[in-house]
């Protein structure tokens, strides 16, 4: 069936396809990874050299204000580029110029921090960074609903959640060997070169959601991709709000991505200091190389043969809540044994966990969005979420360190995964 629009809106574009072609999974999957790659690597290695270079006392202060800045510019940029997406008419679609447009951002904005001589400099181009990032996210992640069957969603998603750990490693591994600005402009030219592949794609009318009528993952109804209205910036604002009472499920994944996000930065955010304080291993910053390479092995190991599993069965809830005990598990042992091959276990089992909530949460997320048409701003919201969770963790765990130590830090990490595998639990539109 075509899909008509009316005179001024978008031109129709062809239905896609019952499966998804491997050519979109590489190319989607290389849009992700540019987003990630150029983002960690920055944030890991590029970034804390930067501020180092620029005001060695201050360094720790000034680290920790861009991080939070940048933080907040996502919560910003992925709900409000995902409405504008949402609502976007172009004969190149409603996600391929977000796409584009946030990857050039964000590289102009790499190739823009070594040029920087002040603090204040480095803070804004970052806030760009972290802003483009997240606003391609959630032009990326509505990519999912609109093109991928549910019977699919969760193998996409596995490969698509391979990005990050694969992300981290190759960004960090390129830009280590390399001076700042090198890694700078590196990172700045990868961000946009894999993006491309997935900008020259073409884009497939979008499908249509289960439970709003009509066959499941047929095409959409035309208002899915006609020109929306223009609204003042009051409507505007009140349609980023999805009211809880009205869509429970939604209220309840996103305080589970919360939980579970807020979970994981525990867990990794003072990881160096615990391995020196605490485990008191020679070389704390080898540490935490090697327990990164077994947590990204788990992630690897586990995401895609989850996300297949699940399509197969249908089931989603039981394979997050699985997870979230797999993460809980590792951050208890972590908890109690203080010992480096504690450590070691911990890291590939909590891994494995996070691979498996990043595979099945995701696709789970695309089932319960209240509406077509607000896809990428409802999924720009549970990114939110996410970034939330990373911007209120240091003061989370500064205050849990003082009170109980590290023992104290991963049990809190503990109790949130469970937390966040319990909220799924009244989620009832998804079995």
């Amino acid at each position: 069936m075509e899909i008509s629009y009316k005179e001024g809106s978008a031109p129709a574009r062809p239905a896609p396809p019952a499966t998804v072609p491997r050519h979109w999974i590489v190319a989607y999957f290389l849009a992700t990874l540019a987003m990630w790659a150029g983002l960690l690597a920055a944030a890991q290695i590029l970034l804390p050299a930067q501020l180092a270079a620029l005001d060695p006392d201050r360094q720790v202060w000034h680290l920790g204000l861009i991080t939070a800045l940048g933080a907040g510019a996502a919560i910003v940029s992925s709900p409000v580029a995902g409405s504008l997406s949402d609502r976007t008419a172009s004969r190149f679609g409603r996600r391929r110029p977000w796409v584009l447009a946030s990857a050039l951002v964000c590289s102009a904005a790499l190739f823009a921090l070594p040029l920087q001589t002040t603090v204040a400099g480095v803070g804004v181009c970052w806030v760009l960074v972290h802003g483009a990032a997240n606003a391609m996210c959630a032009a990326l992640c509505a990519a999912i609903p609109d093109r991928v069957p549910v019977a699919r969603r969760g193998l996409v998603s596995g490969i698509a959640g391979l990005a990050m750990p694969v992300g981290l490693v190759v960004g960090t591994m390129l830009v280590s060997a390399v001076p700042t600005w090198a890694g700078y402009a590196l990172m700045g030219g990868l961000t946009l070169t894999l993006a491309l592949p997935y900008v020259l794609l073409e884009e497939h009318a979008p499908l249509r959601s289960p439970g709003l009528g009509g066959p499941p993952d047929g095409p959409a109804s035309p208002v899915s991709g006609a020109r929306a209205p223009r609204r003042s910036p009051k409507v505007f604002l009140a349609d980023l709000y999805v009211s809880p009472r009205r869509h429970p499920d939604f209220a309840w994944t996103l305080s589970g991505r919360f939980f579970a996000q807020l979970s994981i930065s525990l867990a990794t955010l003072y990881l160096l200091y615990f391995l020196r304080d605490e485990v008191r291993v020679d070389d704390p910053a080898g540490g935490v190389a090697v327990l990164s390479l077994l947590y990204t092995a788990g992630v690897v190991a586990a995401s895609v043969t989850a996300g297949r599993r699940s399509d197969r069965t249908g089931r989603r809830k039981p394979f997050v809540i699985v997870a979230s005990l797999l993460m809980a598990g590792a951050l208890t042992c972590m908890a109690l044994l203080p010992l480096w091959p504690a450590a070691l276990a911990s890291a590939a089992v909590l891994g494995a966990g996070h691979g498996v909530y990043l595979a099945i949460d995701q696709a789970l997320v695309t089932e319960v969005l209240p509406l077509e048409r607000d896809r990428a701003k409802d999924l720009g919201l549970i990114n939110a979420a996410g970034s939330g969770a990373v911007a209120v963790a240091p003061l989370v765990a500064a205050g849990t360190l003082l009170l109980g130590g590290f023992s104290a830090l991963f049990t809190a990490g503990a109790g949130l995964a469970v937390a966040g595998g319990l909220a799924i639990q009244p989620v009832r539109s998804v079995r």
